[in-house]
């Protein structure tokens, strides 16, 4: 009774004879896998075509992309003035020293550190070992300038005689600086603002301008600009405090001052013999070769732009544009150690390599770069060392 219940399976429900693919009626099946195969290769082909137009888009692209960031980049950093030459400097430093740190350590990572066994008799005893203490000292030559402000804290006995003694400043600058006079008694304690030996400190206030310090103080805008490496001149954040070199401390006005006349030269202008002559044909010098003031600036009123000439002749090793400060630049080296710089130029008439003769000229007076109006920053340097200009020039 329990077998009769069991159906007999159907040999043809899984397999049925007259399936067209295992008879006369599957003649058509090769050919709709080579219909399938071919399909597949064209679909294939059609999105390698895609892929190549794709790539060949995005590398025209990128080349167009990196052609017009370059040129932005230049742009800006030109018509900037220089402004941007430091940050994009610092970055680039910065990222160098990423690259650099985390290449170090995946370097090093794979190192294993390892003990080392010591021959016991290499320390008989105690005795062998001099404990010594070394104290690492970093000594300031006495004539070494400061260039920043600091405050002392007035002990007994003191006097400003005796303070401006100590740190080699005038008793009228630290009069100046504290707003204090002879007659003041000074308090043990009491704290009083040293200026550096540089010159006097000033505290930006609203509309001051970089002229209007200067003129206070009696000394060149270009001189304070170069000391606090001031880019932009033309701001001047309130509250800052600017170190103005060799200053002058300002007196009441008993008359009035007549600024001192500087009459250019006028006509043609010949350069004298010798193995460098004077770089242009004006003779305004507006600031002079000093310990924070690595040349000579020689400037023009406004208006059209005097030629600058070869001090000597040699050949050209810089000639374009300084991020640091110089703006539009030339660089000659005169050979036997001996190189000149003109800097602040408007327009450069010379290229690296090129030989040029004494008297040359090289380029236009200008006011690029770091300048507080035209002029160029004539330099003088030997092995690379500044030197002051008016001991060369005739």
């Amino acid at each position: 009774m329990l077998f009769s219940i069991i159906k007999r399976p159907n040999p043809n429900r899984y397999f049925q004879p007259t399936f067209k693919g295992f008879n006369g009626g599957g003649r058509n099946l090769l050919k709709l896998i080579f219909r399938f195969v071919g399909a597949i290769f064209v679909y294939i082909a059609r999105k390698l075509k895609k892929l190549v137009f794709f790539t060949i888009a995005v590398y025209r692209f990128g080349i167009l992309f990196l052609i017009g960031s370059k040129a932005f980049v230049v742009r800006k950093l030109i018509w900037s003035r220089g402004r941007l030459g430091r940050p994009v400097v610092n970055l680039i430093v910065m990222g160098v020293a990423f690259v650099i740190f985390m290449t170090g350590s995946i370097f090093n990572s794979s190192r294993f550190v390892t003990s080392q066994e010591i021959d016991p008799g290499y320390l008989q005893n105690v005795s062998d070992i001099i404990p010594q203490k070394n104290v690492a000292t970093t000594q300031i030559p006495e004539e070494r300038r400061r260039n920043v402000s600091f405050n002392y804290a007035v002990e007994g006995g003191d006097t400003l005689s005796s303070i401006g003694e100590k740190f080699k400043i005038s008793i009228a600058a630290l009069e100046y600086v504290n707003g204090i006079t002879e007659s003041t008694v000074l308090r043990v304690g009491q704290e009083l603002t040293i200026p550096p030996v540089a010159g006097l400190i000033h505290k930006v206030e609203g509309g001051d301008t970089l002229e209007s310090i200067a003129q206070k103080y009696d000394v060149p805008s270009q001189a304070i600009a170069d000391f606090n490496y001031i880019l932009d001149t033309s701001k001047l954040a309130v509250g800052t405090e600017l170190v103005v070199p060799d200053a002058k401390i300002p007196q009441p006005p008993v008359v009035i001052p007549v600024a001192p006349v500087f009459v250019p030269s006028v006509g043609d202008f010949k350069p004298s013999t010798g193995w460098c002559v004077w770089p242009t044909s004006v003779r305004i010098i507006t600031q002079y070769f000093s310990w924070y003031h690595n040349g000579l600036d020689i400037a023009t009123p406004w208006g059209s732009m005097p030629a600058l000439f070869a001090c000597g002749g040699g050949v050209v090793s810089r000639a374009g544009w300084d991020p640091w400060g110089l703006g539009l630049h030339v660089e000659i080296d005169h050979g036997n150690g001996y190189k000149t710089v003109y800097g602040h130029m408007s327009r450069i008439d010379v290229g690296y390599g090129q030989r040029v003769g004494q008297g040359q000229v090289i380029g236009i007076m200008g006011n690029t770069g770091r300048s507080t109006g035209p002029h160029v920053h004539f330099t003088v340097k030997f092995n690379g060392v500044p030197q002051n200009p008016l001991n060369y020039v005739q």
